[in-house]
């Protein structure tokens, strides 16, 4: 069984591309969809993983090959149970374009979360890069060839 953990920031193709691995039969987990929380940072809420959800998730995993997506800060938390930790990226025009034509969802769309696009592309993308095994850019990419390189790694 292999686990490939799938990063990025918001337009960059994580869901387009568990969804087509999806539809190929792979066992796919989105975590924006219930394997988050919100706490309290100061004054600020932050939506971060929910790390007994996601501890749960990768003990009960079994004997399948899985692919996890997500983007949160505590995310390194569950590095060392990934086989491989894949950011897949773009450049920032072709992030806000993919998020202003998307229609599945809609983050990124009013003023204060694009900021917080441009704010993280500034300062979670290297982080990311820094911390990921394999980077994918996806800017002239098909989704069909994305998901051709992640089933490699099994």
């Amino acid at each position: 069984m292999t686990t490939v953990f799938l990063t990025g920031l918001s337009g960059v193709g994580k869901s387009s591309t568990l969804e087509r691995l999806r539809e190929q039969g792979y066992n796919v987990v989105d975590t924006d969809y219930g394997y988050v929380t919100n706490i309290k940072n100061g004054d600020t809420e932050e939506t971060v993983l929910d790390e007994e959800k996601m501890t749960r998730l990768l003990n009960d995993n079994g004997q399948e090959h899985l692919f996890i997506s997500g983007c949160y800060s505590n995310q390194s938390k569950f590095y060392k149970h990934f086989d491989y930790v894949v950011l897949l990226m773009t450049e920032l025009d072709v992030m806000i374009k993919r998020i202003n034509e998307r229609t599945t969802n809609d983050y990124g769309k009013r003023p204060e979360e694009k900021e917080a696009v441009i704010d993280s592309f500034n300062h979670v993308l290297p982080l990311l890069i820094n911390s990921s095994d394999i980077i994918i850019d996806t800017t002239d990419m098909e989704v069909d060839i994305i998901c051709e390189r992640l089933r490699s790694l099994l």
